[in-house]
């Protein structure tokens, strides 16, 4: 298990809201599956991935489980979300988390490069 000094689990935060996502969306790992396959298939095993409204994380998690020759650039605007996302990724430097409004319309001048191989989301609203 992942545990910071102040004592945080952050594994057991992802499994949570995972657990919690997943009530929403009963085909939400294959959706994600089905998502890496695309990703795999059309970029190769070494992605610059761009997941928007990323939450705590969970499509990077199993980006990076797969190909681990990948990185992420993960935002969103949910602090509660970002801090688990932050802490579960915090010595991975494959990952970068930005912090932005997606309905901004600035918000791409917040992000670490100008393109990526991919952009993924889990929300479909």
């Amino acid at each position: 298990m992942t545990e910071t000094t102040a004592g945080s689990d952050w594994q057991a935060w992802q499994h949570s809201w995972d657990r919690q996502q997943e009530w929403y969306m009963p085909d939400r790992e294959e959706r994600f599956r089905v998502m890496l396959d695309m990703v795999e298939a059309l970029v190769g095993p070494e992605p610059r991935v761009l997941d928007l409204a990323c939450g705590t994380g969970s499509i990077t998690a199993r980006l990076l489980r797969r190909l681990p020759g990948a990185t992420s650039v993960g935002v969103d605007q949910d602090p509660a979300l970002l801090t688990i996302a932050e802490g579960t990724f915090a010595s991975d430097e494959r990952v970068t988390l930005v912090t932005a409004d997606l309905k901004d319309p600035g918000w791409t001048r917040r992000l670490p490069h100008s393109s990526y191989d991919a952009v993924l989301t889990g929300n479909v609203r």
